[in-house]
């Protein structure tokens, strides 16, 4: 079976994707997986290609696949990774083409040079994971929990932890100031939970193990930050293989 997978910079973990919903999410991190590799070449994906990268169920979606793929357009081009130090203040758009060919139901995709930087120069700074497991999470929150998880997982025990003060946590996540923690715990938290464990899509398990520490300031009962605890789900009728052996290997 075909694995589509994602890889990039840990830099574009920066970039909080705000107003994407889950169908643009996963369109998103379908190009981004279809452009690894093709550098700043023009890349032409049949609208078909496109759906099956992403399991793309028309029967639930109440637009035409080419709505989707326009209003996904506008928001790209909301969309930019800012480098900054003391010297120098630089935003950088990600893509420089995105035609949508209406008749040949095509669509056809450039990134820019920053972009292709970031898609492609990584080193040992990089997140990856399977296009396949970003589509079975259903909320837009628990997809972007997911993916800044993998940023902080061990290639060779697939297991990680991610310590994030709540202001970093709310601004990653594009979480509303209007949030209270109860807000975030029955939104985010509780339902990465059941998603993560079993309870998505495809019912099948993201993590075998997941937890959450709250860290309470040493006086009053505000959280200051968090403590994420994961370990990869391994199918146990699949050979083990380590991740740093195949995760240079090309794999479309």
């Amino acid at each position: 079976m075909r694995k589509d997978v994602v890889r990039y910079n840990n830099g574009l973990n920066s970039v909080p994707l705000r107003s994407f919903t889950p169908v643009d999410m996963d369109l998103f991190w379908g190009i981004c997986s279809k452009m690894k590799r093709k550098e700043t070449k023009i890349e032409n994906i049949s609208f078909d290609e496109l759906k099956q990268m992403i399991h793309y169920n028309p029967n639930k979606r109440g637009t035409s696949f080419t709505n989707k793929l326009a209003d996904m357009s506008d928001k790209l081009g909301r969309l930019f990774f800012v480098y900054e130090d003391e010297h120098i203040y630089d935003r950088l758009n990600l893509f420089q083409r995105f035609t949508i060919n209406k008749d040949r139901e095509t669509l056809s995709i450039q990134v820019s040079d920053d972009f292709d930087y970031i898609l492609n120069s990584i080193g040992k700074n990089f997140t990856r994971f399977e296009l396949e497991t970003m589509t079975t999470l259903s909320s837009s929150y628990v997809k972007e929990l997911y993916r800044q998880l993998m940023a902080h997982r061990d290639n060779n025990t697939r297991s990680g932890g991610w310590f994030v003060k709540m202001g970093e946590f709310r601004q990653k996540l594009a979480i509303p100031a209007s949030y209270r923690m109860t807000d975030i715990d029955r939104q985010i938290i509780k339902r990465a939970e059941k998603e993560f464990c079993g309870s998505n899509k495809y019912e099948t398990p993201v993590f075998s193990k997941f937890r959450v520490q709250k860290i309470k300031a040493s006086k009053g009962n505000k959280v200051t930050s968090l403590r994420f605890y994961f370990t990869e789900y391994r199918d146990p009728s699949k050979p083990r293989i380590p991740l740093y052996k195949w995760s240079d290997k090309p794999d479309n």
